[in-house]
């Protein structure tokens, strides 16, 4: 069983290697986890565990959602290319988990933030 599921790491990373070569949504957000991860550390170090576990899960979850949301995207255009109505609330559903993601990250830097006032 283990070994079936390595069997399938391989395709796992070659869509993350992918989406960050080719997808211009998750190729920023990879980059601004990057320059945030820096910025954080910087001038907010030494973290506690528990800060780093819930920034580390915030920029997680907006890689996780921003990866899932380019997936739909792609195959949505390739399915359906012409513009519909339902395809496009698909789309919207998909970039509103991004930001709530977004916002959940954003929550941890404010209360980070205000703790260390």
């Amino acid at each position: 069983m283990i070994k079936r599921y390595l069997s399938r790491l391989p395709h796992a990373l070659r869509g993350i290697l992918y989406a960050i070569r080719h997808d211009f949504g998750f190729r920023t957000q990879w980059y601004s986890a990057v320059v945030l991860a820096v910025f954080i550390l910087y001038f907010f170090a030494p973290l506690d565990r528990y800060e780093f576990l819930f920034l580390a899960v915030a920029a997680i979850l907006i890689l996780i959602t921003e990866l899932q949301n380019s997936a739909i995207e792609a195959a949505l255009d390739r399915l359906h290319p012409e513009k519909h109505e339902q395809i496009m609330r698909s789309k919207d559903m998909a970039a509103g988990a991004v930001l709530l993601a977004a916002g959940f990250a954003l929550l941890v830097l404010v209360v980070l933030l205000l703790n260390r006032l």
